[in-house]
């Protein structure tokens, strides 16, 4: 899964790199406008687009004859059980696109969140790391320590949240140079890494967590922890970022998902595409 997720995170930074230093919408529209070309071909290859239109013709026809003869039952409940039989046709038509489409779409989107997903904080603010450990570990026992790269302080000691075998601390921004932090425990050491890049567009890694398939597709930003690892996971709770649009704060799947469906509406008949 780690090494899918390096794939999928290499395509996508090759992508995006060159928008680093612009507005964050530039990368958004961008990464939009290739996903719609991407799903239109991946869409044509797949789908009956010879069925997809006659069901589409049928669907249309169908729905005349509702308008056309409402006054007379028989008609008007045939061509509701015609048009729907239509529509099941057509939904049935798009539903090998769609599956194979998802798969690629959600390791697209599990990256995007780095990119788009969080905020860098600036000099003086602070960060709470939280580190989880397996149920079995007491957390009240255990010997922490946490060592902080240039340009971050720890700014507190451990806070034990017993129930939740947690462990946390504050971090202080002291300048934008960022690395790795490093949770000795005991004799035992993890690293997790702390982004601070000062570009406006940027891959941040919040969460590394354990050898979980799930919790990998959704957090891929970094190397999963070792399988004899106590911690379970290990985060920086970085702001959350939101796309400003003229005052508005837009959060960017929103915006991902209705550029992509506006670009691939628009898009399908330069690539002859029955949707």
């Amino acid at each position: 899964m780690w090494w899918l997720n390096q794939a999928v995170g290499l395509v996508v930074k090759i992508f995006l790199l060159p928008f680093t230093g612009l507005n964050p919408w530039v990368g958004m529209i961008f990464i939009s406008l290739v996903t719609a070309i991407l799903m239109l071909f991946i869409y044509k290859k797949t789908s009956n687009q010879h069925g997809i239109k006659e069901a589409k013709n049928l669907i249309k026809g169908y729905l005349l004859e509702i308008r056309l003869f409402p006054n007379d039952f028989g008609i008007f409940l045939g061509g509701l059980k015609r048009l729907l039989s239509a529509n099941l046709r057509y939904l049935a038509y798009n539903l090998k696109p769609l599956l194979v489409m998802i798969v690629p779409i959600f390791l697209l989107l599990a990256q995007m969140n780095l990119w788009f997903g969080y905020q860098i904080p600036q000099p003086g603010e602070t960060l709470l790391l939280k580190v989880e450990f397996n149920q079995a570990v007491e957390v009240d026992r255990l010997d922490l320590q946490v060592e902080a790269p240039p340009g971050v302080m720890v700014d507190s000691p451990p806070v034990r949240i017993i129930d939740e075998n947690e462990v946390d601390w504050r971090l202080r921004i002291v300048e934008l140079r960022g690395g790795q932090l490093v949770i000795k425990n005991g004799g035992e050491m993890y690293a997790k890494d702390i982004s601070l890049p000062p570009s406006r567009l940027a891959r941040v890694s919040a969460i590394r967590v354990n050898q979980n398939i799930w919790e990998q597709l959704l957090n891929p930003g970094e190397k999963p922890l070792p399988r004899e690892a106590e911690i379970k996971k290990i985060e920086v709770l970085y702001p959350s970022a939101r796309l400003n649009l003229f005052g508005l704060k837009i959060h960017w799947l929103v915006a991902y998902f209705v550029l992509s469906i506006i670009f691939g509406f628009g898009l399908k008949g330069w690539f002859k595409v029955e949707i």
